[in-house]
């Protein structure tokens, strides 16, 4: 046997099984050492990141005033000398610190390479490689990677973002690095395998255990890299140590990351609570438990929960009691959610703030119990302190007479005999009493002063001044000056009388309402003032008082009437009160003038008058509604029965015309009846001016000419129809009674455009496009003072009782709230126009205003079953034969619960046709309503001509049903439930 072969087949599988357990055994120690040196380096640019952000921010805040350059400078500086001078990250890998500027990447700090030859170049551009992961770290993003570097090697990269400083943190390791010692250890195991045939055994041993000793070797590196690492940590803190203020640094999860040495030592009661980690509430907890906080005592959770509140905004600033010390504490929130705060000792301000406080309580406590103030003087008879409060004398500047000679800041001229006098009082050194000046206390403020002083010695006898008291004389002037302005402004007439009535006193209110001048009535009785019998009893009662009589109107206030000095009679609120001046009797009378509100109350008769009307007026209207809709509809059945050259069906014809007439006239009629207040809508007012060509036409003389001018395709405003209607009826009869003689009345529409510099007669509309409305006529015209009022509620050209003086003020106030404009121009002899200008309305509202039921198309037949509901019998079988005619299939019920109850028995309904006011307990929208629970599917069409305010009062979450007015007519009918049908069809 040949032994070497032997001696080869047995140990060859022995040195194949060893080189496979080395392999993977340093496959294995490989790829987890790798890991491990990714996450101790991504914790290493963390670290660097972390520190960067807290010195930044830091920075920033202490040189906010000279810009952020300048904070960015100042932390870059103080990173360079860290870094500069620091060598323990050589075992952890590079160090680079870079920004971007531009389409670059600069690098603005490079910690000195064990590969000098080598050094990074200072710019990148975003495109290279090497820069991508800088880029990513620069987004915010932190992470490992492998890259080639500036010199094609490739590298281990970890990055961090240091968001406060705009930079990024970047570690780097060169793939040679980590991968000698396992090619050192590869070529050992080929040598190994060609020598194992004699050794095999020992030699893997001992190989295997080399292997495992270089990677527990570099395990070793990783972890001294680490503690370099907190080394460096440890020489940036140190850094903040050198400031004299306290510094913290907390994270996003407000746990203390850092501090230096100053903050301790302010919180040093339980500076054994503030470690990193710890939260920021358990820290304060800590310092509350020992009495740290005086402010807290006895109420420790509310001083928590507002320390914490205020500990969690952007930015604060509070002053917080520790101890003995008083602190300003500065706080701020950094980019990723941690908090910045800074500690600056304030105690020696605060005690100096304290003693200020004292001193000045001591002085106030003297001069409050004086009635005048105190002042002193030095020898040169400057002032050196007075005890002038501000509060009592308002805009006084204290600042203004300080070191000044009372020369100096008077307020008048001092080169007269009264000053010359004081001057030489006090040149001789003589006590002097009531020098009254004037001062300044502002540009438009002038005091009148009383003072007195005698001379101050000291010791040796040395004059040094005078000291003395002061005293404000200006109230007590402007007293009786205030009292006059009252007396003259008010807008009560007030009038002062003797105790015979003589008077005294008559402000420019009581000139108004009696239209005398006060110079007429002082001197005279009241009884003047007061018309028949008032005037003959006012003797004899004002006796009958003063005698111990009782009192009829003093003190009490009663309605009087009052004598005008032309002579008019008018209502007053008379309130008189009586006051004894220096043992003599006065009076003092209040005057309101009634007339306006007499007016309003008239009015407001007028309007409940008009409302019952108007209630009864819709009333019979309704019932009237009603029977022209059985009129209408029997002419039209009756008409379509008949041969088109039949002479009845000519009779027939103006039947119908009278019935379409009558039915104008209850519309008109409906609409002046109406109760419930309506919004406003789209609406082409040209339609609504044809509409009431005829009702205008009858409310003018058949002297004044009538003519309408509408412009063709007039846009869509939005306002209220009934209030426009009221207006345009109310401009027409001012036109009427303006042009009594006869005349002309022209009403126009058209497109109007107004430009940013408009003519002075519509000079306060807005510039942009407008529908303007205008009514002209040439009657009487007026002048300018009367245009200048006619929009003022209760003011008139009329005759007395012939106009409310209300008309115009309600037209004005219709345009105001459509969101319009009105102008007037008028010109005594020629006449008045007045345009009115209305916005546009949006285009959405364009379409919504044209769209109704087609009154003229020939209505198309149909073969649904529809159920007809009125209490109007004879109306619903008219309405049940035109449909009938058409194909359909009619159902009729004459309330809303007997048409519920036929819509359960009928499934085949395909519509409800309901009247909307109808008696019974259930109108036709709640009948609408009932029958969608029922069928959602089914279609409702709706009619009525007097609604009563039952849409108004319908809820916003109910629907509004498709409405055709009456009375109607056959054709109309017949489109609108053929329109109703397709609709809910397509729904």
């Amino acid at each position: 046997m040949n032994k070497p072969l032997l001696v080869t087949k047995i140990l060859a599988p022995f040195v194949l099984v060893a080189l496979i357990i080395g392999i993977g055994g340093l496959h294995v120690l490989y790829k987890e050492l790798i890991e491990e040196r990714r996450a101790s380096l991504l914790r290493l640019a963390a670290t660097n990141a972390e520190l960067i952000n807290a010195v930044a921010e830091y920075d920033q805040t202490h040189t906010l005033e000279k810009g952020d350059g300048a904070a960015f400078t100042a932390t870059l500086s103080q990173l360079r000398n860290a870094f500069g001078t620091l060598t323990t990250l050589d075992a952890a890998g590079e160090l680079l610190i870079v920004r971007r500027s531009g389409d670059k990447i600069d690098i603005l700090i490079h910690q000195n390479t064990r590969h000098l030859g080598e050094d990074h170049p200072a710019h990148l551009h975003i495109s290279d490689g090497y820069a991508q992961p800088m880029l990513e770290a620069l987004a915010g993003r932190s992470g490992t990677t492998w890259t080639k570097d500036s010199h094609d090697r490739e590298v281990l990269i970890a990055y961090a973002p240091a968001p406060a400083m705009g930079v990024a943190v970047m570690i780097e390791v060169h793939r040679d690095e980590l991968l000698a010692p396992f090619i050192s250890t590869a070529v050992m195991l080929v040598t190994i395998g060609i020598a194992a045939i004699a050794v095999a055994a020992s030699f893997t041993y001992s190989q295997t255990v080399r292997v495992v000793e270089n990677a527990l070797f570099d395990r070793k590196q990783s972890i001294e890299a680490l503690e370099k690492a907190e080394e460096a940590q440890r020489t940036l803190e140190h850094a903040l140590k050198s400031t004299g203020e306290g510094f913290a640094l907390f994270d996003a999860e407000d746990r203390l990351v850092a501090c230096n040495d100053v903050y301790r030592d302010i919180y040093k009661s339980h500076s054994d609570a503030i470690k990193p980690g710890n939260r920021f509430e358990d820290i304060l907890r800590t310092g509350l438990s020992r009495g740290a906080f005086p402010d807290a005592i006895g109420v420790e959770e509310i001083w928590l929960a507002d320390r914490l509140r205020e500990h969690k905004k952007t930015r604060s600033k509070i002053e917080q009691q520790v101890g003995d010390r008083w602190l300003l504490i500065s706080e701020h929130r950094t980019e990723d959610g941690g908090t910045v705060g800074v500690r600056t000792d304030i105690t020696e301000l605060k005690n100096k703030e304290r003693e200020l406080r004292e001193s000045e309580k001591r002085f106030r406590d003297f001069t409050l119990t004086a009635s005048d103030w105190v002042w002193e003087t030095d020898p040169e008879h400057r002032i050196k302190r007075t005890s002038i409060r501000t509060d009592e004398v308002p805009s006084f500047d204290l600042n203004s007479i300080l070191g000044k000679r009372r020369s100096e800041f008077a307020a008048e001229e001092t080169d007269n005999f009264k000053w010359r006098k004081h001057n030489e009082t006090l040149e001789a050194r003589l006590p002097f009493r009531d020098f009254q000046y004037q001062i300044a206390l502002d540009k438009d403020r002038v005091r009148t002063i009383s003072i007195s002083g005698v001379p101050i010695y000291d010791d040796d006898g040395q004059f040094c001044g005078y000291r003395g008291t002061g005293r404000d004389l200006t109230d007590i002037i402007e007293s009786r000056e205030r009292f006059r302005v009252a007396f003259e402004s008010v807008t009560v007439g007030i009038i002062f009388a003797d105790e015979r009535g003589v008077i005294e006193g008559f402000n420019p209110e009581a000139e108004r309402i009696f239209g005398y001048h006060a110079d007429e009535v002082l001197g005279r009785n009241v009884s003047t003032l007061m018309p028949n019998p008032d005037r003959e009893r006012h003797h004899s009662y004002m006796n009958n008082y003063l005698g111990g009589g009782p009192a009829q109107i003093i003190g009490k206030g009663r309605e009087v009437k009052g004598l005008n000095k032309d002579g008019t009679v008018f209502p007053m609120n008379l309130g008189i009160a009586e006051m004894n001046v220096q043992g003599r009797r006065h009076f003092i009378a209040s005057i309101t003038d009634l007339t306006v509100e007499h007016a309003l109350e008239h009015q407001l008769r007028r309007s409940q008058k008009m409302e019952a009307i108007g209630q009864l007026t819709g009333g019979v209207a309704h019932d009237f509604n009603n029977l022209l809709g059985i009129i209408v509809g029997n002419l039209d059945l009756a008409r379509r029965r008949l041969e088109g050259d039949s002479p009845v069906a000519k009779f027939v014809g103006k039947a119908m015309t009278a019935a379409e007439r009558g039915a104008t006239l209850t519309r008109r009629l409906l609409n002046f009846s109406r109760q419930a207040p309506e919004e406003n809508a789209p609406i082409i007012i040209n339609h609504v001016l044809r509409d009431l060509r005829d009702l205008i036409g009858k409310s003018i003389t058949s002297k004044i000419s009538f003519e309408l001018v509408l412009e063709e395709a007039i846009p869509t405003v939005q306002l209220n129809q009934g209030d426009f209607e009221d207006a345009v009826i109310n401009l027409a009869l001012n036109a009427r009674d303006a042009m009594p003689d006869g005349g002309q009345l022209i009403i126009e529409t058209r497109v109007t455009h107004i430009d940013d510099l408009p003519p002075p007669a519509i000079q306060r509309v807005p510039s942009g496009d407008y529908v303007e409305l205008i009514i002209s006529d040439d009657g009487v015209g007026m002048n300018a003072d009367l245009t200048d009022q006619i929009f003022q509620p209760f003011f008139t050209t009329k005759d007395q009782g012939k106009g409310t003086g209300l008309g115009l003020a309600m037209v004005y106030g219709f345009v105001k709230r459509s969101g319009g404009y009105i102008s007037v121009y008028s010109e005594l002899g020629l006449g008045t126009t007045f345009r009115i200008y209305l916005p546009i309305a949006p285009t959405v509202m364009q379409t919504a205003s044209n769209s109704s039921f087609d009154t003229a198309a020939e209505p198309k037949s149909g073969d649904e079953t529809i159920l007809i509901v009125d209490d109007e019998q004879q109306l619903a079988e008219v309405a049940s034969s035109v449909l009938e005619e058409y194909g359909y299939t009619t159902l009729v019920a004459h309330s809303g619960i007997e048409g519920l109850e036929v819509l359960k028995d009928h499934p085949e309904i395909d519509m409800v046709f309901t009247d909307i006011v109808m008696p019974g307990g259930m109108n036709g929208m709640e009948l609408g309503d009932q029958a969608r629970e029922l069928r959602p599917e089914i279609a409702i069409l709706t009619c009525s001509g007097f609604t009563a305010g039952i849409l108004h009062e319908r809820g916003e979450d109910k629907p509004i049903y498709p409405m055709i007015s009456k009375p109607y007519n056959n054709r109309e009918l017949a489109n609108a439930i053929r329109t109703t049908l397709d609709q809910a069809a397509e729904s």
